[in-house]
């Protein structure tokens, strides 16, 4: 990280810009997509809702150590 002293101070380098949207993740992952797809379909939810969801609860069950 020597460029951090090498800048002038003050002088930052610019990051992503603010666009109010959030920014796009991808993941490759091969059949479990077009499962969850259809999962999704069939609750009439979107993949974000149905993926997000996911996550959250593995995360959950990761920090309880289970």
């Amino acid at each position: 990280m020597w460029y951090i002293f090498a800048m002038e101070p003050g002088k930052r380098k610019r990051g992503r810009p603010a666009t109010g949207v959030t920014p796009k993740r991808n993941i490759r992952i091969g059949a479990i997509w077009d499962e969850a797809a259809e999962l999704a379909r069939e609750r009439d939810e979107t993949m974000t809702t149905l993926v997000a969801r996911a996550i959250e609860r593995e995360i959950k069950r990761l920090r309880r150590g289970t």
